[in-house]
């Protein structure tokens, strides 16, 4: 007969637990165990080898079933257990009542104490996946560094409409106008641009490296009109910009050169009369975005993408674009880079060079060709 209980249940300790510091004498497999101790799937719990075979007919030379009767009911959370005390692996957690064990967590806020892993799914926190996840500050999950939902204490917000200001702000109620102000107010503490739609955002540059990676979200169908200056320059540093469009200008839309390093995620490029978006000797990683409808060019020999003189190291990738209808070409480069799921079509004299070293997977077919809808 079992002679040991433990608080968890089998099914809830596995998806409520963490492995990295059992306390002693519990387990997930016999190898947490000490040499002579197998591990019990019921009851996670180590167990001397004999013990793990013994059975009601078993052996009265201990005792067992007298001891057995002896002992106590399996605690149980909020009766006899405190989860704030440590539970299964010693840390903090909280009461799954009907369960009666201790969980990492039943909802977000359980794991507000951890910024890295804001989000509650199947009793354990998490990094955020996605924006609609996180519910406070600008709403914005970040991804692409370590997944904490960002606060209103590292964001910069830029919104071109009545109630922004010209020459300080940068809050939530007091935006920015400009967009090259709030690029201007990036430091180390604050380094998230939050840009804001419907209203037209101005053009904005990058000439010299930040403190800190910048990364800049747009909101609201979030749209950079530049009129007759580039839409977006980055000359140095590191930039991350998603889900912002740059539209309509009368020169080029988008420029990365003299070493910077921009990835642009979810964004659009249309309708530049100079072209799309001009990589000079910069890093770059593009991916899920549109360009279309950009050039020519004003030497005439490119429209959608190029990309001269491609760095040796760091990443030069395009991946899952759909590039279209631009003049001349769609994609042109000097040197071969990294091209994945590009959709190049109807571009007016060409969609992809061969110099470029890859081709255009067709006609838009996400997830795996082109851009996602």
């Amino acid at each position: 007969m079992e002679r040991f209980w433990i608080a968890c249940a089998a099914v809830v300790a596995v998806a409520g637990c963490n492995p990295k510091s059992l306390r002693p004498g519990y387990c997930h497999t016999s190898l947490d165990c000490t040499i002579g101790k197998t591990c019990n799937p019921k009851t996670l719990m180590c167990w001397d080898m004999d013990a793990s075979t013994d059975t009601d007919g078993g052996d009265a030379r201990d005792g067992g079933d007298a001891k057995d009767a002896e002992v106590a009911p399996p605690p149980r959370c909020p009766q006899t257990i405190n989860c704030a005390d440590g539970g299964y692996d010693g840390s903090a957690g909280v009461c799954a009542i009907d369960a009666g064990v201790c969980v990492e967590c039943l909802e977000d806020g359980d794991c507000a104490s951890k910024p890295k892993t804001p989000i509650c799914e199947d009793q354990l926190c998490r990094a955020c996946k996605a924006d609609s996840e996180c519910k406070a500050g600008p709403g914005i999950c970040m991804f692409h560094q370590d997944g904490h939902c960002a606060t209103d204490d590292e964001t910069i917000y830029v919104k071109n409409a009545t109630g922004c200001s010209m020459n300080g702000g940068g809050t939530k109620d007091m935006p920015y106008c400009n967009s090259q102000d709030g690029i201007n107010a990036v430091v180390g503490a604050r380094t998230l641009v939050v840009m804001r739609g419907p209203d037209a955002l101005t053009e904005w540059a990058v000439p010299t490296a930040p403190t800190a990676p910048v990364t800049v979200i747009g909101q609201s169908n979030a749209t950079v009109s530049p009129g007759a200056r580039v839409g977006i320059r980055v000359s140095a540093g590191s930039v991350y910009v998603r889900d912002l469009k740059v539209s309509a200008g009368s020169n080029i839309g988008v420029i990365a050169e003299t070493g910077a390093d921009l990835t642009m995620d979810h964004c659009t490029v249309s309708n530049n009369s100079k072209g799309g978006i001009f990589v000079d000797g910069a890093n770059f990683d593009i991916k899920n975005t549109t360009v279309t409808g950009n050039g020519p060019s004003a030497d005439l020999t490119w429209g959608g993408i190029r990309v001269q003189t491609p760095l040796g190291t760091g990443n030069a990738k395009l991946k899952l674009l759909t590039v279209q209808m631009n003049s001349p070409s769609g994609v042109s480069c000097t040197g071969p880079i990294s091209g994945d799921g590009v959709s190049a079509t109807q571009n007016v004299s060409g969609d992809v060079s061969m110099t470029c070293g890859f081709m255009s997977c067709g006609a838009p077919a996400p997830p795996t060709c082109g851009a996602p809808q």
